[in-house]
């Protein structure tokens, strides 16, 4: 790729179909998603949704004449679609809009492969995977590690990079799964196509997120950096806002071994931003980045989807039933990223283990990444708690030491803090990357915890298993597991509340403080 990558803001108001197709003769326009979770329908805020998304991209394919479009995994899980109907709509939806290649995302394993196969078999849509060797899966033989698409004489190689299962996927969800170090196979995969294939352009198509990461991980940013073949990354996993026209964004511009501007690009989540890439076709050179909103402009155009409409239409009725079926009323607000929405999922937690289980429980922790939707104020309905905690995880109880606590409140730091219930408080020091923190004070009902006493501790089996690297807990003792799901134990808890007349609430105080 030669010279500098140009990054073009996007006007709030520019409609597509304005844009100007005369910037270079011969061009190619990439097109990408990436972490849509189940947003079949525009989310709380009027962004995203799947007609919509069709709309914008059609009126670019008919603007203009070499258009690729890609998506970077995790198209499933997060809504009541993925509840009820475990894939069938979205993977529909993959076909109905053309997409030229697709990567797995951690989510797309979350009902177990032997379902997950059963939808790929029948995608018309290319999956890829290059250091993911799956022979001994349920998803043998559906994968490809590469495609080469060629565009005016130009051949352009698309290759697939997952992230590492342990820690991010069920353990028993990914049995058989076969991972190379992402880095190392990127970069060989890269090689080999600018060298043995001939291509002109190689994009990487990734789910192992932006930046952090650890050695046997990497995300993108490391990749690139220690590449020098790769000349476009289209990233997910991290749901990371790469916009070049706000100054805070995240860079999209990184050098890799060679010092060589490299195009990192991802669009968030939930469907919201289609991102938009062109490729001077002449030159191998990126053009322009940007990312369009994906927005109420585009619904008159959807309304011509009379066979798409048609297809959603009895999902749409199931869907509606529940998220039309009120179970409670929240006192404000609470966004899946407060703390109120934190301190309330840990206690519910804490009550749940402590009135289940018949143990002295001293405490729960939970993970933020599992609150999946934001409370609204006002009617809360049963298809929003189904969208809010759609896991398939049960609450457990531990019994641990407290220095295994303190080790699992180290990992926790290392996200910048996480969910613990009410009876604890721990002031910490962030190490930096994914180094687990400097736990300074950690107490449980006003009392410091003990490296060397027992505590029951409450939490989720995912995390009991070592998923978001909660490796301190698998050297721990089970006590208890519940038979519910701890999304209906929310629900039942919920509906209780609202038969005493009482709302959803919790306090703000920040339960787990960063000191630096």
């Amino acid at each position: 790729m030669n010279g500098r990558i140009r990054i073009w803001a996007v006007g709030a108001a520019m409609m597509v179909g304005a844009m100007s197709t005369d910037v270079c003769a011969e061009r190619l326009v990439i097109l990408s998603t990436n972490d849509t979770h189940s947003q079949i329908e525009p989310d709380a805020a009027n962004q995203g949704g799947i007609m919509r998304r069709r709309a914008l991209v059609d009126s670019i394919r008919g603007a203009e004449k070499n258009v690729l479009l890609l998506d970077a995994g995790d198209a499933v899980q997060g809504t009541v679609y993925f509840n009820m109907f475990k894939g069938k709509v979205e993977f529909a939806m993959l076909d109905s809009l053309h997409y030229d290649a697709y990567i797995m995302g951690n989510h797309e394993f979350d009902n177990g492969m032997e379902i997950l196969s059963g939808f790929y078999r029948h995608l018309r849509t290319p999956l890829l995977s290059a250091n993911y060797r799956l022979d001994d899966t349920p998803l043998a033989r559906l994968t490809r590690p590469y495609i080469i698409k060629e565009y005016a004489g130009r051949r352009i190689g698309i290759m697939g990079i997952n992230l590492l299962p342990e820690g991010m996927i069920a353990p028993e969800n990914s049995v058989g799964v076969q991972y190379a170090n992402a880095a190392e196979i990127a970069d060989l995969t890269a090689e080999y196509l600018k060298r043995v294939e001939h291509v002109d352009f190689v994009v990487m198509l990734s789910h192992v997120g932006y930046s952090g990461g650890r050695d046997n991980n990497p995300t993108d940013n490391m990749i690139v950096k220690q590449s020098s073949y790769i000349d476009m990354v289209v990233g997910g996993h991290s749901h990371t806002v790469i916009n070049p026209a706000d100054e805070k964004s995240a860079a999209s511009i990184l050098k890799n071994a060679d010092g060589r501007d490299v195009l990192v690009t991802q669009t968030g989540s939930k469907g919201r931003n289609l991102g938009y890439t062109v490729i001077d076709l002449d030159r191998m050179a990126v053009e322009c980045y940007k990312l369009l909103p994906v927005d109420s402009r585009y619904d008159s155009r959807a309304e011509r989807y009379t066979g798409m409409k048609a297809f959603l239409a009895p999902f749409r009725a199931k869907v509606d039933s529940l998220m039309n079926h009120t179970v409670g009323y929240t006192a404000e607000a609470m966004p899946n990223s407060s703390m109120q929405a934190w301190n309330f999922v840990g206690d519910v937690a804490y009550e749940v283990a402590a009135k289940q289980s018949g143990v002295k429980v001293d405490m729960a922790i939970m993970n933020s990444g599992g609150i999946r939707q934001s409370f609204p104020k006002g009617a809360v309905s049963e298809g929003l708690i189904n969208s809010m905690f759609p896991f398939r995880n049960n609450v457990v109880v531990l019994e641990m030491t407290g220095r295994q606590l303190l080790d699992a409140l180290a990992v926790m730091g290392a996200r910048k803090g996480d969910i613990v219930s009410r009876q604890a408080q721990v002031d910490f020091e962030w190490q930096g990357g994914t180094t687990p923190a400097k736990i300074l004070k950690a107490t449980i009902g006003g009392k410091a915890v003990d490296p060397e006493a027992v505590y029951h501790v409450a939490t989720l089996d995912y995390l009991a298993k070592g998923g978001d690297y909660m490796e301190p807990m698998t050297r721990c003792k089970w006590l208890y597991a519940d038979k519910k799901q701890f999304g209906e134990r929310m629900l039942d808890y919920i509906k209780a509340l609202d038969a005493k007349g009482k709302k959803i609430k919790a306090d703000s105080r920040r339960r787990m403080v960063r000191k630096q």
